[in-house]
């Protein structure tokens, strides 16, 4: 509905708009053509309301004024009234089609329509949490604003910013030159903090957002993101398949890699020497010990008598290979360790008996006494020296988490050595065994220790005790590098979910390295398998049939895996695989066993006296030189 009022020039020159004023005083002409009309969208009312208050007064100033008006020729100006519908609300932003009418509402107007960029999240799965921290409230909730405009426009779903408790640090500081109290001053810093957290947000996407932000950080304006990751249920079994798949995947790799082609080779000391004069880097990975070169390898092994083949493919043949092809700089010492032999009950005959039949087989094995250090551990002093000093710098809590003592004890691997089961049957000899290993270790300045799977942990131990020495007495001491063994661990043949160890009361779980063929030919019948005649791999369905193929690849001279071997005697029953298997083993230790019984008689047996000795001598020189410098660091 549109009505026009006509009005005097000179009533709306003088007069003070008003939306408010009663309709009573305007008066309503028909719409005239002739003359322009400003059109609003709004009901407008123009008046110059009466001086006096009363009803009668207002009605003869209207009649005045309309008496006048006839009597007088006057302009007029027509204005169209439009009425707004009662439904439609008006809304900031819609204006006239006569833009001479359109105005800018001001800024604390226009903030009542604004509304924040922000998109609904669909499953509600956090992505990210953001959390922000500042001493100023402007600058944070500047940022704040800013970071939800940036993941509303990467299509990211944000909430927030919601407000953290304030961290408040008070402090006294001096106002003055003088340090009195009335001098002094408090303050409190308070920090705010504010928490934006992404939801149903895709991993690249919010690393994006975090990118930006980073990059136009505000200053002032501290930022600490957690990012979410999800995954499938039992990520660990899908995880121990990948691990076998991609040790499947590089086996059959490595064996078509040039000199790579025998997979049983592994690292060797040549490549060693060759990557340290390369990158040129310090022996000590945790300090700032000096460079040792050239590069010191150090192992050793218990005397328990003639090594099985567990020993022999986990240790003694790298042994030898690093011998054979280790630069002529590098120096080797190996190292027959009786002093950790007696960490438990040991008969004194059968121990000295055990410790010529160990010193035999390395020489037996192929290692050359003019090359390589072979001693006994309790000829050299300073082993036990350092290990008293690398005592006081060792943790206990350290200890009672290693495995060894309870390995040991047969006892579980949460055991403390607190617990009343503990108390009575450890003995500090065996809790403090990794002490002793690490002063094996570290009294020789070995930077390159060969060690299987289960003794990675004792020398993470070693390199502990360099730390901790270092730390309280200088850079001193250096840190090993572990070289893993390329052979996997040899499982028993009486129970192969068990390593091939002395410690198992059947001689049959376990081959000796001097076991003639017939003995080694009865062990592997009587090894357990399964009810299945045929020949497969398969780990974990069929272990025992598994295991005897892994020892048959260590001895394949084509350098054929498990897997190979699998399907090579797929046709073969077990009678028959477990003959082949034992002929294999029979030829490839039949040079061990002849040289193994000759170093024994050699000389009358003074020969093995010889070169422990020999080796004694070496070994002192080596660890004298480290203990010079470690006495006078301590203070002795």
């Amino acid at each position: 509905m549109t009505s026009t009022i006509r009005l005097p020039l000179r009533a709306l020159t003088r007069s003070v708009p008003n939306p408010l004023a009663p309709a009573s005083l305007l008066r309503a002409q028909p719409p005239n053509p002739s003359r322009p009309a400003f059109s609003s969208r709004y009901a407008t009312t123009v008046a110059e309301p009466p001086l006096s208050t009363s009803n009668a007064e207002s009605a003869e100033a209207t009649s005045t004024a309309t008496q006048a008006e006839a009597s007088s020729p006057t302009s007029e100006i027509e204005i169209a009234v439009a009425a707004p519908p009662e439904a439609e609300q008006p809304q900031y932003g819609q204006f006239s089609k006569q833009k001479d009418l359109d105005f800018r509402l001001p800024r604390s107007v226009q903030a009542v329509y604004l509304r924040p960029l922000k998109r609904q999240a669909e499953y509600g799965v956090p992505s990210c949490d953001l959390q922000m921290r500042s001493y100023s409230v402007r600058n944070l909730e500047f940022f704040a604003d800013f970071a939800l405009r940036a993941a509303y426009y990467l299509g990211l779903a944000a909430s927030g910013p919601v407000p953290l408790p304030r961290i408040v640090e008070r402090w006294t500081v001096p106002k003055g030159s003088f340090i009195h109290k009335k001098s002094q001053e408090n303050f409190e810093r308070r920090t705010v903090r504010r928490l934006i957290q992404i939801k149903d947000g895709h991993p690249d996407t919010v690393g994006i957002w975090l990118a930006f932000l980073r990059k136009h950080a505000y200053y002032g304006i501290g930022m600490k993101a957690n990012v979410f990751e999800f995954s499938n249920l039992e990520v660990g079994k899908s995880m121990d398949l990948d691990m076998e798949q991609m040790k499947d995947t590089l086996d059959k790799t490595w064996s078509q890699i040039g000199v790579m082609k025998d997979k049983r080779s592994g690292p060797t000391a040549d490549k060693i020497m060759e990557l340290v004069n390369k990158e040129n880097f310090r022996a000590a990975t945790h300090g700032n010990a000096p460079m040792v070169k050239p590069p010191v390898i150090f192992s050793g092994i218990q005397p328990t008598g003639v090594p099985h083949l567990g020993n022999y493919l986990g240790a003694l043949q790298q042994w030898v290979r690093l011998q054979n092809t280790a630069h002529p700089s590098t120096k080797l010492l190996y190292s027959i360790v009786d002093l950790h032999a007696i960490t438990i009950p040991q008969d004194p005959e059968r121990l000295r008996q055990w410790k010529r039949e160990t010193l035999a087989t390395l020489l037996a094995i192929g290692l050359d006494p003019n090359r390589s250090v072979l001693f006994y551990q309790s000829s050299v002093s300073a082993h036990s020296e350092l290990m008293w000093i690398l005592s006081c710098t060792a943790s206990m809590g350290y200890l009672s988490r290693m495995t060894q003592w309870k390995s040991k004890l047969q006892l579980k691997d949460d055991a403390s050595p607190l617990d009343e089961g503990s108390k009575s049957k450890l003995k500090l000899g065996l809790f403090s065994y990794p002490v002793l290993q690490a002063a094996d270790i570290l009294v020789h300045r070995a930077t390159h220790v060969p060690v299987g799977e289960d003794q990675s942990q004792h020398l993470e131990f070693a390199r502990e005790c360099v730390t901790n020495f270092n730390h309280a007495y200088g850079p001193n001491l250096v840190a090993p590098q572990t070289i893993m063994s390329p052979a996997k661990r040899v499982m028993s043949l009486q129970d192969p979910h068990l390593k091939m160890s002395k410690s198992h009361s059947d001689p049959r779980s376990r081959i000796l390295i001097t076991d003639p063929p017939d003995v080694i030919h009865k062990k592997m019948m009587a090894a357990l398998t399964d009810s299945t005649n045929s020949v497969s791999y398969d780990p974990e369905n069929r272990p025992g049939v598994s295991n005897l193929l892994q020892l048959i690849s260590h001895f394949n001279t084509e350098g054929k895996s498990a897997q190979e071997l699998g399907l090579e005697y797929a046709n073969f029953g077990l009678g028959q695989f477990k003959k082949a298997v034992a002929e294999c083993i029979s030829e490839s230790l039949a040079p061990i066993r002849t040289k193994y019984e000759q170093v024994l008689a050699a000389d009358g047996g003074r020969y093995l006296d010889h070169v422990w000795m020999q080796g004694a001598v070496k070994a002192r020189e080596s660890a004298d030189a480290t203990m010079e410098v470690v006495r006078k660091s301590v203070g002795l």
